[in-house]
């Protein structure tokens, strides 16, 4: 996120149980609008929380996760991971006085490695009896899968256009910059460029009254910014500008933006150039950069099958809209694999506000199963709390 924008919820809607956002945010309120926050406010609100709240001995940064693997015991007691095979010796995990580990069946085996000082990298090997995928759903983006998609002139991160701009390499006399979506992250695009005035061409595939476009869900009070935006898309369209019925800026400027509903894009061409089709009728346009943005997808390279075995329809590839991983409405284990749960984005629960739902139904199911096997420790003070030891 650019460091101007503001989130989509209200900032006390990305609060975590036992800190108030607003005392640790006070005096950034400028607004009934600005009740929404900024990147540097989350981004502190969260380091600071971590601390208050003690935190810090259950975070790890810096570390990649490239395996998780289900291991079963094999012959002469080793331990085989369920999809590559490996047999894990003994030798390699004894206890200290040189006995071999006694490892339940069914672990779960966590490999990576941590980033240390400069580029080295520390191998992991953990053992786990329960995983939880939190990876959210942004790691991959959307692609338009067209000729020229791989060109150097075309993105998929609105980073990239902040970038260009810091740059300079993208100005007001440059080329427009293409942007292709009718999310709000193309109208976070949209907004970027044309605050640093530089023309743009709107590519996307609803109709301007579509019902399923976002900005029909969003109180104008709340986004003011993405109903200009939105009114930008309906008045300022590629046949409105050739009839000239759209007025220019009052400030004079030229026509810096103007939108292609029901369009899509055919290829983008070596010379910078990008062909838009509407029906049979197919448009060129020279372009200073394309910022392809219609989604992201989770990547979970790191499971079986890229995870896929556990979305609600298998066959198909996990998308946080159409087919999330299928989990039990209580607990949040997956229903195809026992002890691994997800949450998040990974389920459809996109906002801060609902994730914690994810974390206590995961928390009280692994609660409930550590009473169960009597390991869990219940305070008989006064108090009435409990512990896990």
């Amino acid at each position: 996120m650019e460091g101007s924008m503001l989130t989509i919820s209200l900032g006390i809607w990305m609060e975590l149980p036992g800190v108030n956002y607003r005392d640790l945010t006070a005096g950034n309120r400028r607004g009934v609008a600005n009740d929404r926050a900024m990147p540097e406010e989350i981004s502190s609100y969260y380091k600071n929380y971590v601390k208050l709240m003690g935190l810090q001995k259950n975070f790890v940064d810096n570390t990649y996760v490239m395996s998780i693997q289900r291991l079963h015991r094999g012959h002469e007691d080793t331990m085989e991971s369920e999809s590559q095979g490996d047999a894990l010796d003994g030798k390699e995990f004894a206890m200290k006085d040189g006995s071999p580990p006694v490892l339940p069946q069914g672990l779960w085996e966590v490999r990576g490695y941590q980033q240390v000082q400069g580029d080295a990298h520390v191998p992991f090997s953990i053992f786990a009896e329960n995983v939880v995928l939190a990876t959210g759903a942004s790691d991959a983006p959307a692609r338009l899968l067209v000729e020229g998609e791989d060109f150097p002139f075309v993105f998929h991160s609105i980073a990239n256009l902040g970038i260009a701009i810091s740059k300079g390499t993208l100005s007001q006399n440059s080329d427009p910059v293409l942007i292709v979506g009718a999310g709000l992250s193309a109208a976070d695009a949209i907004l970027c460029a044309y605050n640093n005035n530089v023309s743009i061409l709107h590519v996307f595939r609803k109709r301007v009254d579509d019902p399923g476009l976002i900005f029909k869900q969003l109180p104008k009070t709340l986004y003011p910014e993405y109903h200009k935006v939105y009114h930008m898309m309906c008045s300022q369209t590629h046949t409105a500008v050739a009839t000239g019925a759209t007025p220019a800026p009052a400030s004079g400027k030229s026509q810096d933006y103007t939108s292609f509903p029901e369009h899509c894009v055919v290829s983008f061409q070596p010379d910078m150039k990008c062909v838009l089709r509407n029906g049979s009728n197919l448009k060129v346009f020279k372009v200073s950069m394309a910022l392809v943005l219609i989604g992201t997808h989770p990547n979970l390279f790191f499971l079986k099958d890229h995870g896929q075995y556990l979305a609600l329809d298998p066959s198909k590839p996990i998308s946080c809209k159409q087919n999330p991983i299928e989990i039990h409405p209580y607990t949040f284990e997956c229903t195809k694999e026992a002890n691994l749960f997800a949450m998040g984005p990974l389920i459809g629960d996109n906002f801060v506000r609902f994730v914690k739902g994810g974390a206590l139904g995961i928390a009280s199911c692994l609660m409930k199963r550590l009473k169960k096997k009597g390991k869990l420790i219940v305070d008989g003070g006064g108090g009435g709390g409990g512990g896990l030891v």
